[in-house]
Protein backbone atom coordinates (compact mmCIF):
# COMPACT_ATOMS: atom_id res chain seq x y z
CA UNK A 1 0.00 0.00 0.00
CA UNK A 2 1.53 3.51 -1.42
CA UNK A 3 0.35 6.68 1.35
CA UNK A 4 2.54 8.90 0.23
CA UNK A 5 2.15 12.75 1.23
CA UNK A 6 3.88 16.36 0.83
CA UNK A 7 4.11 17.17 4.83
CA UNK A 8 4.80 14.22 7.45
CA UNK A 9 2.25 15.65 9.57
CA UNK A 10 -0.44 13.71 7.01
CA UNK A 11 0.91 10.34 7.49
CA UNK A 12 -0.83 9.76 10.95
CA UNK A 13 -4.09 10.71 9.71
CA UNK A 14 -3.77 8.92 6.14
CA UNK A 15 -3.03 5.66 8.91
CA UNK A 16 -6.13 6.21 10.31
CA UNK A 17 -8.13 6.58 7.64
CA UNK A 18 -6.85 3.63 5.86
CA UNK A 19 -7.30 1.44 8.98
CA UNK A 20 -10.67 2.91 10.10
CA UNK A 21 -13.51 0.44 10.70
CA UNK A 22 -16.83 -0.36 8.48
CA UNK A 23 -19.61 1.96 8.43
CA UNK A 24 -21.07 3.23 11.54
CA UNK A 25 -25.08 2.51 12.34
CA UNK A 26 -27.27 5.25 12.11
CA UNK A 27 -27.55 7.18 15.11
CA UNK A 28 -30.61 6.33 17.10
CA UNK A 29 -34.00 8.74 16.45
CA UNK A 30 -35.69 10.54 19.08
CA UNK A 31 -39.45 11.72 18.58
CA UNK A 32 -42.38 12.84 20.66
CA UNK A 33 -45.56 11.96 19.79
CA UNK A 34 -49.65 11.41 21.14
CA UNK A 35 -50.41 7.40 21.48
CA UNK A 36 -54.16 7.41 20.73
CA UNK A 37 -56.46 5.21 20.80
CA UNK A 38 -60.46 5.52 20.57
CA UNK A 39 -62.90 3.86 23.32
CA UNK A 40 -64.17 1.41 20.79
CA UNK A 41 -60.63 0.15 20.46
CA UNK A 42 -59.49 -0.23 24.25
CA UNK A 43 -61.79 -2.94 24.53
CA UNK A 44 -61.24 -5.19 27.48
CA UNK A 45 -57.41 -3.40 28.22
CA UNK A 46 -56.40 -0.65 30.73
CA UNK A 47 -56.70 2.57 28.55
CA UNK A 48 -53.34 4.05 29.76
CA UNK A 49 -51.78 0.95 28.40
CA UNK A 50 -53.74 0.65 24.73
CA UNK A 51 -52.48 4.27 24.73
CA UNK A 52 -49.20 3.39 25.49
CA UNK A 53 -49.33 1.13 22.69
CA UNK A 54 -50.04 3.14 20.25
CA UNK A 55 -47.81 5.41 21.23
CA UNK A 56 -44.94 3.12 20.12
CA UNK A 57 -46.20 2.16 16.80
CA UNK A 58 -47.06 5.92 16.43
CA UNK A 59 -43.37 6.50 17.35
CA UNK A 60 -41.62 4.12 15.20
CA UNK A 61 -43.98 5.49 12.35
CA UNK A 62 -42.35 8.79 12.49
CA UNK A 63 -38.64 7.78 12.33
CA UNK A 64 -39.55 5.74 9.62
CA UNK A 65 -41.46 9.07 8.52
CA UNK A 66 -38.17 10.52 8.26
CA UNK A 67 -36.07 7.64 6.72
CA UNK A 68 -38.80 7.21 3.60
CA UNK A 69 -39.13 10.94 2.93
CA UNK A 70 -42.87 12.66 3.46
CA UNK A 71 -43.98 12.02 -0.41
CA UNK A 72 -42.95 8.03 -0.25
CA UNK A 73 -44.29 7.72 3.61
CA UNK A 74 -47.65 9.22 2.40
CA UNK A 75 -48.05 6.57 -0.37
CA UNK A 76 -47.35 3.65 2.28
CA UNK A 77 -48.47 4.57 5.24
CA UNK A 78 -51.42 2.38 5.52
CA UNK A 79 -48.75 -1.08 4.86
CA UNK A 80 -46.07 0.43 7.18
CA UNK A 81 -48.71 0.62 9.94
CA UNK A 82 -49.62 -3.23 9.34
CA UNK A 83 -45.89 -4.36 9.10
CA UNK A 84 -45.15 -2.42 12.03
CA UNK A 85 -47.84 -2.28 14.43
CA UNK A 86 -46.82 -5.97 15.56
CA UNK A 87 -42.91 -5.57 15.97
CA UNK A 88 -43.06 -1.89 17.22
CA UNK A 89 -41.63 -2.18 20.45
CA UNK A 90 -38.23 -4.33 19.48
CA UNK A 91 -37.29 -0.64 17.65
CA UNK A 92 -37.26 1.22 20.85
CA UNK A 93 -34.88 1.52 22.86
CA UNK A 94 -36.14 3.37 25.21
CA UNK A 95 -39.22 5.88 26.13
CA UNK A 96 -40.46 8.22 28.59
CA UNK A 97 -44.18 9.23 29.55
CA UNK A 98 -44.66 12.91 29.50
CA UNK A 99 -47.79 13.38 31.02
CA UNK A 100 -51.13 12.43 32.20
CA UNK A 101 -53.97 10.02 30.17
CA UNK A 102 -56.34 12.42 28.47
CA UNK A 103 -60.01 11.48 27.75
CA UNK A 104 -60.89 13.81 24.98
CA UNK A 105 -63.81 13.42 22.20
CA UNK A 106 -61.85 13.08 18.34
CA UNK A 107 -60.09 16.19 16.98
CA UNK A 108 -61.68 14.81 13.37
CA UNK A 109 -65.16 13.37 14.59
CA UNK A 110 -66.61 15.00 17.57
CA UNK A 111 -68.71 12.17 18.56
CA UNK A 112 -65.95 9.19 18.83
CA UNK A 113 -64.11 9.37 22.48
CA UNK A 114 -60.57 8.96 22.64
CA UNK A 115 -57.54 8.08 25.00
CA UNK A 116 -54.24 10.27 24.36
CA UNK A 117 -50.80 9.93 26.20
CA UNK A 118 -47.98 11.98 25.46
CA UNK A 119 -44.52 9.55 24.59
CA UNK A 120 -41.15 10.47 23.74
CA UNK A 121 -39.30 7.72 22.16
CA UNK A 122 -35.80 6.88 20.96
CA UNK A 123 -35.72 4.67 17.97
CA UNK A 124 -33.00 1.63 16.55
CA UNK A 125 -32.95 3.69 13.28
CA UNK A 126 -30.28 1.03 12.34
CA UNK A 127 -32.69 -2.09 12.48
CA UNK A 128 -35.74 -0.21 11.38
CA UNK A 129 -33.93 0.91 7.99
CA UNK A 130 -32.91 -2.77 7.99
CA UNK A 131 -36.78 -3.66 8.39
CA UNK A 132 -37.71 -1.11 5.73
CA UNK A 133 -35.11 -2.50 2.91
CA UNK A 134 -36.33 -6.22 3.99
CA UNK A 135 -40.20 -5.23 3.47
CA UNK A 136 -39.31 -3.50 0.01
CA UNK A 137 -40.05 0.01 1.68
CA UNK A 138 -36.56 1.16 0.70
CA UNK A 139 -33.43 0.48 -1.23
CA UNK A 140 -30.34 -0.47 -0.15
CA UNK A 141 -27.49 1.75 -2.38
CA UNK A 142 -26.65 -0.83 -5.20
CA UNK A 143 -29.61 -2.72 -5.86
CA UNK A 144 -30.54 -0.48 -8.72
CA UNK A 145 -27.81 -0.79 -11.27
CA UNK A 146 -26.61 2.72 -13.06
CA UNK A 147 -28.17 2.72 -16.80
CA UNK A 148 -26.98 4.55 -20.43
CA UNK A 149 -29.27 4.65 -22.58
CA UNK A 150 -29.57 5.21 -26.81
CA UNK A 151 -32.54 5.68 -28.39
CA UNK A 152 -32.47 4.58 -32.03
CA UNK A 153 -34.52 5.14 -34.98
CA UNK A 154 -34.69 2.43 -37.28
CA UNK A 155 -35.72 1.18 -40.53
CA UNK A 156 -38.28 3.43 -42.03
CA UNK A 157 -37.61 5.58 -39.17
CA UNK A 158 -33.59 5.90 -39.86
CA UNK A 159 -33.65 8.29 -42.42
CA UNK A 160 -36.60 10.74 -41.32
CA UNK A 161 -36.90 10.33 -37.36
CA UNK A 162 -39.62 12.25 -35.80
CA UNK A 163 -36.99 14.00 -33.39
CA UNK A 164 -40.18 15.29 -31.13
CA UNK A 165 -41.84 12.02 -31.06
CA UNK A 166 -38.23 9.95 -29.65
CA UNK A 167 -37.50 12.69 -27.11
CA UNK A 168 -40.76 12.14 -25.42
CA UNK A 169 -40.27 8.65 -25.47
CA UNK A 170 -36.97 8.82 -23.93
CA UNK A 171 -37.90 11.25 -21.07
CA UNK A 172 -41.05 8.66 -20.67
CA UNK A 173 -38.74 5.92 -19.89
CA UNK A 174 -36.15 7.25 -18.03
CA UNK A 175 -39.04 9.08 -15.80
CA UNK A 176 -40.31 5.33 -15.36
CA UNK A 177 -36.93 4.01 -14.03
CA UNK A 178 -35.76 7.59 -12.15
CA UNK A 179 -39.04 7.48 -9.85
CA UNK A 180 -37.60 3.75 -9.07
CA UNK A 181 -34.44 4.59 -8.10
CA UNK A 182 -32.41 3.54 -11.16
CA UNK A 183 -29.48 5.87 -11.82
CA UNK A 184 -28.78 7.32 -15.25
CA UNK A 185 -25.12 8.09 -16.56
CA UNK A 186 -25.21 10.97 -18.88
CA UNK A 187 -22.65 10.81 -21.49
CA UNK A 188 -22.68 14.87 -21.53
CA UNK A 189 -20.82 14.85 -17.69
CA UNK A 190 -17.68 12.62 -19.16
CA UNK A 191 -15.53 14.71 -21.46
CA UNK A 192 -13.66 12.09 -22.50
CA UNK A 193 -16.70 10.14 -24.15
CA UNK A 194 -17.14 11.55 -27.70
CA UNK A 195 -18.75 10.80 -31.31
CA UNK A 196 -21.73 8.37 -31.81
CA UNK A 197 -20.74 4.81 -30.20
CA UNK A 198 -21.47 1.96 -32.02
CA UNK A 199 -23.80 0.82 -29.52
CA UNK A 200 -25.39 1.21 -25.94
CA UNK A 201 -22.90 -1.50 -25.01
CA UNK A 202 -19.85 0.37 -26.03
CA UNK A 203 -21.59 3.74 -24.79
CA UNK A 204 -22.34 1.93 -21.38
CA UNK A 205 -18.73 0.93 -21.38
CA UNK A 206 -17.43 4.05 -21.91
CA UNK A 207 -19.27 5.89 -19.30
CA UNK A 208 -18.97 3.09 -16.63
CA UNK A 209 -22.17 2.18 -16.25
CA UNK A 210 -23.37 -0.85 -14.89
CA UNK A 211 -26.41 -1.71 -17.87
CA UNK A 212 -26.76 -0.64 -21.57
CA UNK A 213 -30.19 0.00 -22.49
CA UNK A 214 -30.79 0.10 -26.48
CA UNK A 215 -33.98 1.37 -26.98
CA UNK A 216 -35.20 1.40 -31.53
CA UNK A 217 -38.12 2.57 -32.49
CA UNK A 218 -39.60 1.91 -36.06
CA UNK A 219 -42.49 2.64 -38.24
CA UNK A 220 -45.42 0.60 -40.57
CA UNK A 221 -46.88 2.85 -42.50
CA UNK A 222 -50.42 1.04 -43.24
CA UNK A 223 -51.65 0.06 -46.57
CA UNK A 224 -53.38 2.85 -48.53
CA UNK A 225 -57.37 1.95 -47.78
CA UNK A 226 -56.58 0.82 -44.47
CA UNK A 227 -58.39 3.63 -42.94
CA UNK A 228 -59.79 6.99 -44.05
CA UNK A 229 -56.70 8.86 -41.61
CA UNK A 230 -53.23 8.45 -42.68
CA UNK A 231 -50.91 6.52 -39.91
CA UNK A 232 -49.64 3.06 -39.07
CA UNK A 233 -47.92 1.40 -36.79
CA UNK A 234 -45.18 2.30 -34.24
CA UNK A 235 -43.06 -0.37 -32.79
CA UNK A 236 -40.68 -0.45 -30.17
CA UNK A 237 -37.95 -2.84 -28.88
CA UNK A 238 -35.79 -2.54 -25.68
CA UNK A 239 -32.85 -4.48 -25.29
CA UNK A 240 -30.35 -4.36 -22.32
CA UNK A 241 -27.12 -5.97 -21.38
CA UNK A 242 -24.80 -5.66 -18.54
CA UNK A 243 -22.09 -3.94 -19.55
CA UNK A 244 -18.93 -6.36 -18.06
CA UNK A 245 -20.26 -9.51 -20.01
CA UNK A 246 -22.81 -8.59 -22.38
CA UNK A 247 -25.73 -10.66 -20.23
CA UNK A 248 -28.82 -10.05 -21.11
CA UNK A 249 -31.31 -7.94 -18.74
CA UNK A 250 -34.21 -7.41 -20.59
CA UNK A 251 -36.01 -7.87 -23.40
CA UNK A 252 -38.98 -5.47 -24.68
CA UNK A 253 -41.30 -5.24 -27.94
CA UNK A 254 -44.44 -3.37 -28.15
CA UNK A 255 -46.67 -1.72 -30.66
CA UNK A 256 -49.36 0.80 -31.24
CA UNK A 257 -51.44 2.49 -33.79
CA UNK A 258 -51.15 6.08 -34.74
CA UNK A 259 -53.20 7.80 -37.13
CA UNK A 260 -53.07 11.76 -38.21
CA UNK A 261 -52.79 13.92 -41.21
CA UNK A 262 -49.39 14.42 -40.53
CA UNK A 263 -46.74 11.57 -40.37
CA UNK A 264 -45.09 12.93 -37.27
CA UNK A 265 -48.39 13.22 -35.96
CA UNK A 266 -49.25 9.66 -36.50
CA UNK A 267 -45.99 8.55 -35.08
CA UNK A 268 -46.31 10.51 -31.56
CA UNK A 269 -49.86 9.01 -31.15
CA UNK A 270 -48.93 6.09 -31.28
CA UNK A 271 -45.28 5.90 -29.25
CA UNK A 272 -47.37 8.23 -26.75
CA UNK A 273 -49.76 4.79 -26.20
CA UNK A 274 -46.63 2.62 -25.80
CA UNK A 275 -44.93 4.99 -23.26
CA UNK A 276 -46.12 3.60 -19.75
CA UNK A 277 -46.32 -0.26 -20.82
CA UNK A 278 -42.21 -0.02 -22.33
CA UNK A 279 -40.90 1.69 -18.82
CA UNK A 280 -43.39 -0.48 -16.48
CA UNK A 281 -41.92 -3.81 -18.17
CA UNK A 282 -38.40 -2.68 -18.18
CA UNK A 283 -38.30 -1.59 -14.52
CA UNK A 284 -39.72 -4.81 -13.17
CA UNK A 285 -37.50 -7.24 -15.71
CA UNK A 286 -34.54 -5.00 -14.72
CA UNK A 287 -35.26 -5.24 -10.72
CA UNK A 288 -35.67 -8.78 -10.70
CA UNK A 289 -32.74 -9.73 -13.28
CA UNK A 290 -30.20 -7.50 -11.95
CA UNK A 291 -30.77 -8.81 -8.19
CA UNK A 292 -30.77 -12.16 -9.59
CA UNK A 293 -26.68 -11.62 -10.91
CA UNK A 294 -25.67 -8.74 -9.80
CA UNK A 295 -22.21 -8.59 -7.87
CA UNK A 296 -22.55 -8.03 -4.13
CA UNK A 297 -18.89 -6.68 -3.46
CA UNK A 298 -17.05 -4.83 -6.71
CA UNK A 299 -13.41 -2.97 -6.25
CA UNK A 300 -13.55 0.16 -7.40
CA UNK A 301 -10.82 2.46 -8.21
CA UNK A 302 -11.96 6.04 -7.35
CA UNK A 303 -9.33 8.90 -7.96
CA UNK A 304 -10.00 12.94 -7.32
CA UNK A 305 -8.04 15.35 -8.93
CA UNK A 306 -7.66 19.31 -7.68
CA UNK A 307 -7.30 17.90 -4.11
CA UNK A 308 -6.37 20.24 -1.75
CA UNK A 309 -6.36 18.76 1.72
CA UNK A 310 -7.13 15.91 3.45
CA UNK A 311 -10.41 16.98 4.70
CA UNK A 312 -11.95 16.71 1.36
CA UNK A 313 -10.84 13.18 1.30
CA UNK A 314 -12.14 12.33 4.63
CA UNK A 315 -15.51 13.89 3.40
CA UNK A 316 -15.63 11.82 0.79
CA UNK A 317 -14.74 9.10 2.73
CA UNK A 318 -17.36 9.68 4.80
CA UNK A 319 -20.17 9.89 2.73
CA UNK A 320 -18.87 6.86 0.72
CA UNK A 321 -19.15 5.04 3.59
CA UNK A 322 -22.19 6.46 5.62
CA UNK A 323 -24.55 7.88 2.45
CA UNK A 324 -23.66 5.43 -0.47
CA UNK A 325 -23.40 1.95 1.56
CA UNK A 326 -20.05 1.08 0.57
CA UNK A 327 -18.39 -1.53 2.68
CA UNK A 328 -14.56 -0.22 2.57
CA UNK A 329 -13.04 2.96 1.07
CA UNK A 330 -9.38 2.67 2.05
CA UNK A 331 -7.25 5.50 0.67
CA UNK A 332 -4.42 3.74 -1.66
CA UNK A 333 -2.59 6.73 -2.79
CA UNK A 334 -1.61 10.46 -1.78
CA UNK A 335 0.09 12.36 -4.12
CA UNK A 336 0.05 16.49 -4.10
CA UNK A 337 -3.33 16.92 -5.50
CA UNK A 338 -4.27 13.71 -6.27
CA UNK A 339 -5.94 10.64 -4.04
CA UNK A 340 -6.84 7.56 -5.07
CA UNK A 341 -9.64 5.04 -2.78
CA UNK A 342 -10.16 1.60 -3.87
CA UNK A 343 -13.93 1.75 -2.46
CA UNK A 344 -15.87 -1.83 -2.37
CA UNK A 345 -19.51 -1.27 -3.12
CA UNK A 346 -22.34 -2.27 -4.98
CA UNK A 347 -22.52 0.30 -6.95
CA UNK A 348 -21.01 0.01 -10.13
CA UNK A 349 -18.31 2.59 -11.24
CA UNK A 350 -20.91 5.57 -13.08
CA UNK A 351 -23.57 5.18 -10.34
CA UNK A 352 -20.88 5.84 -7.73
CA UNK A 353 -19.65 9.03 -9.83
CA UNK A 354 -22.86 9.97 -10.55
CA UNK A 355 -24.08 9.58 -6.75
CA UNK A 356 -20.94 11.29 -5.75
CA UNK A 357 -21.20 14.47 -8.08
CA UNK A 358 -24.62 14.96 -6.54
CA UNK A 359 -23.49 15.45 -2.86
CA UNK A 360 -23.04 18.82 -1.65
CA UNK A 361 -19.84 19.03 0.45
CA UNK A 362 -18.57 21.71 2.93
CA UNK A 363 -17.18 24.33 0.87
CA UNK A 364 -16.71 22.08 -2.31
CA UNK A 365 -18.29 19.70 -4.95
CA UNK A 366 -16.97 16.83 -7.46
CA UNK A 367 -17.14 16.66 -10.98
CA UNK A 368 -17.15 13.89 -12.73
CA UNK A 369 -14.38 13.19 -15.28
CA UNK A 370 -13.38 9.74 -16.28
CA UNK A 371 -15.33 6.39 -15.67
CA UNK A 372 -14.94 2.55 -16.81
CA UNK A 373 -15.02 -0.83 -15.78
CA UNK A 374 -13.65 -0.77 -11.93
CA UNK A 375 -12.35 3.02 -12.16
CA UNK A 376 -14.15 6.31 -11.96
CA UNK A 377 -12.15 10.31 -11.52
CA UNK A 378 -13.75 13.29 -9.80
CA UNK A 379 -12.84 16.67 -10.19
CA UNK A 380 -12.50 18.86 -6.50
CA UNK A 381 -14.40 22.40 -7.33
CA UNK A 382 -13.80 24.32 -4.09
CA UNK A 383 -16.86 26.47 -3.63
CA UNK A 384 -15.52 29.84 -1.07
CA UNK A 385 -18.23 30.28 1.77
CA UNK A 386 -20.64 33.10 1.38
CA UNK A 387 -20.20 36.60 3.09
CA UNK A 388 -21.38 36.81 6.03
CA UNK A 389 -24.75 38.82 6.12
CA UNK A 390 -24.61 42.08 8.23
CA UNK A 391 -27.78 43.48 10.27
CA UNK A 392 -28.70 46.74 8.60
CA UNK A 393 -26.61 49.44 10.04
CA UNK A 394 -23.95 47.51 11.03
CA UNK A 395 -20.63 48.43 10.16
CA UNK A 396 -18.28 45.99 8.74
CA UNK A 397 -15.31 45.14 10.69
Amino acid sequence: MSCRVMRAGFAGLCLALVFAGPALALEPVSVSVQGVVSSAEVGEAAPRDAAYRAGLVTAVLEAARGILGQDKYALEAEKLRMVIAPMAQRFVLTYRIDGALERRHSPLDPAVEEFSLPISARIDATQLRALLVKEGFLHEAGDRPSLALRVRPVGALAGAPPAGALAHLEQSVRRSLTEREFVFVEAALRPGVAGEPASALELARALGADVALDLEVDWRTAPPGASSVPGGVAEVRAHAQRSDDGSELAVVRFEAAGYHAERDAAIARALEAVEPQVGENLALQLQRNWEAVAATDRPIELGLDAVSSLDQVMSVRHVLLQQLGARSAEIRELQPHQATLQVVSSLGPGALQEKLASVRFEGFTLSPEDAGAGRARLRVEVHPAAPEMLAPGTPPN
